[in-house]
C-alpha cells in the first residue's frame, strides 16, 4: 500500500511538473507573440512618426510659399495701383489739354491715315 501511495505521489508530482512545463510553454508562447506584436506596433509607430515629419516639412514649405505668394500679390497690387493712377493722370491730362488747347484739339480730331491705323489694329 505504501508503494501505491508512492506511485500515486510520483504520478501527481509528474503531473504537476508537466503542468508547470505546459504553463511555462504557454507563457513563453505568449511572450514571443507579445514581442512580435511589440515589434509590429513599433514599426507602425516609426512609420507614423516619419509620415508626420514629412507632413510637417510639407506644411512648413507651403506656409513659406504662401508668405512668398502674399508678398508677390501685394507687390503686384501696388504696381497695378500705380499703373492705374498713372493712366488716370495721363488720361485726365490729355482730356484737359484737348479741352483747353485749340491746337491739340485740332490735332486729335484729325483722322488717322489708313496705313497707320492698320499698324495699330494688328
Amino acid at each position: 500500500m505504501f508503494a501505491k501511495i508512492k506511485l500515486v505521489a510520483a504520478g501527481l508530482v509528474a503531473l504537476l511538473i508537466l503542468g508547470l512545463f505546459g504553463a511555462a510553454a504557454w507563457y513563453r508562447g505568449s511572450a514571443i507573440a507579445a514581442e512580435a506584436e511589440t515589434a509590429r506596433v513599433q514599426a507602425a509607430f516609426d512609420q507614423v512618426v516619419e509620415t508626420n515629419k514629412q507632413n510637417a516639412e510639407t506644411i512648413d514649405r507651403m506656409q513659406k510659399q504662401d508668405a512668398i505668394n502674399d508678398k508677390i500679390s501685394a507687390d503686384l497690387m501696388q504696381t497695378l495701383a500705380a499703373a492705374n493712377t498713372a493712366l488716370t493722370e495721363k488720361t485726365t491730362a490729355r482730356a484737359d489739354l484737348k479741352g483747353n488747347n485749340e491746337t491739340v484739339r485740332s490735332y486729335l480730331d484729325t483722322p488717322v491715315p489708313d496705313d497707320l491705323r492698320r499698324l495699330y489694329d494688328h
